[in-house]
């Protein structure tokens, strides 16, 4: 039996990415990204991107070796970071109860 280090771990609660993989952020996983399909404009991880390829057969992904050609990492990662009904306000802290990522006014008025 894993430890409740490792089960944290394992579905990825005490972890943050810059880029998370599109499947495994579909099926409520945390899974850092390391390619990208600019057809697909989309990120996957390593055991996705093989589901992707086996599909997409004529699509060519992108690995961290050229992330220099993904998309605008810095814009992506500020929109991600971004808190959705507070627009412009970061997400500074995370509501264990919740399981949500939280601004400051989230935070304050909705989370104590």
């Amino acid at each position: 039996m894993a430890s409740n280090f490792e089960s944290s771990i394992v579905k990825g609660s005490d972890l943050f990415f810059d880029l998370l993989c599109f499947i495994c952020q579909e099926n409520d996983r945390n899974t850092e990204a390391d390619f990208y399909c600019a057809k697909c404009s989309k990120f996957y991880c390593c055991k996705c991107v093989d589901h992707h390829n086996n599909l997409f057969k004529k699509h060519s992904t992108l690995g961290k070796d050229k992330i220099n050609t993904w998309p605008d990492v810095k814009a992506t990662v500020d929109l991600q970071e971004q808190c959705q009904e507070h627009k412009g306000e970061k997400l500074t802290a995370f509501c264990e109860d919740h399981e949500q990522l939280l601004c400051h006014f989230c935070h304050i008025y909705r989370h104590r």
